[in-house]
C-alpha cells in the first residue's frame, strides 16, 4: 500500500475518533452536534463576530436572525470562548450553541477566509424601496430628526443603520458619507453643498458592524486593517441606480470611511442649467464647437471640474461624433459615449491611455486630469493633429494654467497653437429661496463691493437687495440649497497666444486678460450676490 494512501487512512481514522468524541461530549452537555458537513455560513456573521476574534475565541456566529444567533464552539470550558458569549449576552443577543471539533471549527475558519478574506469579490448591490425613501422624506426633515432616528436604532441592527445612514444621504442630497472613529465612539458626517456637517456620534459596537458590512459591500477583504482599501457597489432606486465608490484607511482609534454617492441626476446638467452668465456662456459654446484645440478648466477638488466637462461633451456628442473619456476612475457613465478608466498599476496610464485612444479614431477626448509631463505634452500634441481635447489642472485661477502646462515640460509654442480657451471654476451654495431674508449690508462692505466691481459693467449697487440665510425644513436648517458656478474665462486670441509663445509668468498673463475685460471669479460671485443667488459671506468662504 503506497505511503499516502497509508497516511490519509490514518487521518480519516483519527478524525472519525475525534468527531465521535466531540458527539459524545455534546450529549453528555445536552449540547446539539455538527459536523463540518452539516454547517453553512451566513456572511452576516462575521459583522457580528470577525474572523480574528473568532481566530481567537474559538467561537464561529453562523447565522444571524434579528438578535438571535446560531454559534459553533469546540470547547465550552473555554474561559475565551465564554467571555466571547457573555460579551454576546450584553449586547443584546440571544445565542443558541452548538458543539463541533476542533478540526471542524480550524475547517470553518479557513472557509471564513476562502470566501471573504483572502478573494476580493465584486461590489454588492443593496436595495432602498422607495417606500423607505418616502418614510424617510415624512420623517426627516433634518439633521436633528436624522441624529434621533439614529440613536433609536440597536447596534445590532447593521442592515437598518446602514440603510437609514444612506437612505437619508440621498434624501438630505449629502455627496459623501464620513464614518469617523474616535477613542470612544465613532462620528458620522455627511458633506452637503460642498461643506462637512457632524450629524451625530454612535457606538463601536455599531461602528464595527457597519464596517464589515461595508467591507462585504464594497468587494474588500475584511481581514485588511493595516492598509487602505477601495471598493464600490450600487444602490439600487425604484427608478435609478446610485454607485457608491467606498474607501477605508487605517486611523488612530480604527479604519476611517468615506462613501461617495455618485447620483447620476446630478451630471445631468445642461450647459444653460449651470448658472453661467450669458456672455460667459456663448463664449463657451463657441470655443467647444471648434474642430480641434485644447480647452482646460481649472480649480481644487470638488469645484465642478468634471461636471461642466461632461456637460461639454453632451453638448457637442452627435452621431457623427466619436467621442471617448479616459477617467480615473470612471464615476458617472455617459450614454452614447465610449468612457476608458486609467489603471496605473497595470502601465495604462492618462498618457499611454491617450496614445491607445488615439487609434481609435476619435474626434473629440475628454481626459480627466493632466498631471503630468508625458500627459500634457501628449494632450497638446493630440490637439495639435486634428483633435478637440478637454481636460482639467489643479489650478488657483485660468491664467495659471499656462505656467502649469509650462512647468510640466510643454513646448510654449506648441501650447501657444493648441490652447483655445483656459476656464477657472468655483461652487458656492445657492441661497435657500424659501427662507432667505433680506437685510441692510454696512457702508464698510458696499464700499467693498464697488471697489471689486469697478471695472466691470454690473447691476446698480445701491438698488440692490441683499439676502442672508436663515435655514428651513426644505433647506434642512442650513439656508442654503443647492450650488451654482462661479468662472472666470480666458480665450486665446492673437495677443494672448503670442504672450504664449514667450512663456510668460502668471501674473503677465492675468494682466493681458483683465486689459481684454475677463471678469474674475470673485467679480462673478459678487453678481450673483447681487441678484440675490448667494452671500458674500459665501463667496468669502470659497474664493480667496
Amino acid at each position: 500500500m503506497p505511503k499516502s494512501s497509508l497516511s490519509e487512512k490514518i487521518n480519516v481514522l483519527h478524525r472519525q475518533a475525534e468527531e465521535a468524541r466531540t458527539k459524545d461530549l455534546a450529549e453528555k452537555l445536552n449540547l446539539p452536534y455538527l459536523d463540518f458537513l452539516d454547517v453553512s455560513l451566513n456572511p452576516e456573521g462575521l459583522t457580528v463576530v470577525t474572523e480574528v476574534l473568532a481566530e481567537k475565541t474559538n467561537l464561529i456566529v453562523i447565522d444571524v436572525r434579528g438578535k438571535e444567533l446560531d454559534v459553533v464552539l469546540c470547547d465550552p470550558e473555554d474561559k475565551t470562548t465564554q467571555k466571547a458569549l457573555e460579551d454576546l449576552k450584553k449586547q443584546g443577543f440571544n445565542c443558541h450553541s452548538f458543539l463541533v471539533s476542533r478540526s471542524t471549527l480550524k475547517q470553518m475558519l479557513k472557509k471564513y477566509q476562502q470566501l471573504f478574506l483572502t478573494k476580493e469579490k465584486a461590489g454588492g448591490q443593496m436595495e432602498v424601496s422607495q417606500q423607505t425613501l418616502s418614510r424617510f422624506q415624512t420623517e426627516i426633515k433634518g439633521v436633528e430628526d436624522l441624529r434621533k432616528k439614529i440613536d433609536e436604532i440597536p447596534a445590532s441592527q447593521t442592515s437598518s443603520l446602514l440603510e437609514l445612514m444612506i437612505g437619508s444621504a440621498l434624501k438630505l442630497e449629502a455627496s459623501d458619507i464620513h464614518i469617523e472613529p474616535k477613542e470612544n465612539n465613532a462620528l458620522l458626517k455627511y458633506r452637503l453643498d460642498g461643506l462637512l456637517y457632524e450629524i451625530t456620534a454612535f457606538s463601536y459596537q455599531s461602528y464595527h458592524l457597519i464596517l464589515s458590512r461595508l467591507k462585504m459591500l464594497s468587494g474588500m477583504k475584511l481581514n485588511i486593517r493595516d492598509t487602505g482599501q477601495d471598493g464600490r457597489f450600487s444602490i439600487k432606486l425604484e427608478k435609478t441606480t446610485i454607485e457608491v465608490r467606498s474607501s477605508i484607511v487605517p486611523g488612530n482609534y480604527g479604519e476611517s470611511v468615506v462613501m461617495r454617492l455618485l447620483d447620476p441626476e446630478t451630471i445631468r446638467l445642461d450647459l444653460e442649467e449651470m448658472g453661467f452668465r450669458e456672455d460667459a456662456l456663448a463664449l463657451i459654446e463657441r470655443e467647444i464647437r471648434r474642430p480641434n484645440g485644447l480647452i482646460i478648466t481649472t480649480g481644487p477638488t470638488g469645484s465642478g471640474k468634471t461636471t461642466t466637462l461632461y456637460a461639454f461633451v453632451r453638448k457637442v456628442a452627435t452621431p457623427e461624433v466619436k467621442v471617448i473619456t479616459l477617467e480615473d476612475p470612471i464615476e458617472y457613465h455617459l450614454p452614447d459615449i465610449t468612457q476608458t478608466q486609467v489603471e496605473p498599476e497595470a502601465g495604462y496610464d492618462f498618457a499611454s491611455g491617450l496614445r491607445s485612444i488615439l487609434r481609435q479614431d476619435p474626434d473629440i477626448l475628454l481626459v480627466g486630469e493632466i498631471r503630468d509631463s508625458d500627459t500634457a505634452k501628449t494632450a497638446v500634441n493630440c490637439s495639435l493633429t486634428g483633435h478637440l481635447v478637454f481636460s482639467t489642472l489643479h489650478t488657483n485661477d485660468a491664467a495659471a494654467a499656462v505656467p502649469r502646462f509650462i512647468d510640466l515640460g510643454a513646448d510654449a509654442r506648441a501650447l501657444s497653437s493648441s490652447l483655445k480657451l483656459m476656464m477657472a471654476q468655483r461652487l458656492v451654495r445657492k441661497l435657500c429661496q424659501k427662507c432667505k431674508r433680506p437685510y441692510v449690508p454696512s457702508p464698510e462692505v458696499l464700499n467693498k463691493l464697488r471697489t471689486a466691481l469697478e471695472d466691470i459693467k454690473h447691476p446698480d449697487i445701491e438698488k440692490a437687495t441683499f439676502f442672508q440665510a436663515t435655514g428651513c425644513d426644505k433647506c434642512n436648517g442650513l439656508g442654503y440649497k443647492g450650488r451654482i458656478g462661479v468662472l472666470e474665462l480666458i480665450p486665446v486670441d492673437v495677443e494672448v497666444e503670442k504672450l504664449i509663445a514667450s512663456s510668460p509668468s502668471h501674473a503677465e498673463i492675468f494682466e493681458l486678460a483683465k486689459k481684454k475685460g475677463m471678469i474674475t471669479m470673485y467679480q462673478d460671485a459678487l453678481l450673483k450676490v447681487l441678484n440675490g443667488i448667494t452671500t458674500l459671506e459665501e463667496v468669502e468662504r470659497v474664493i480667496d
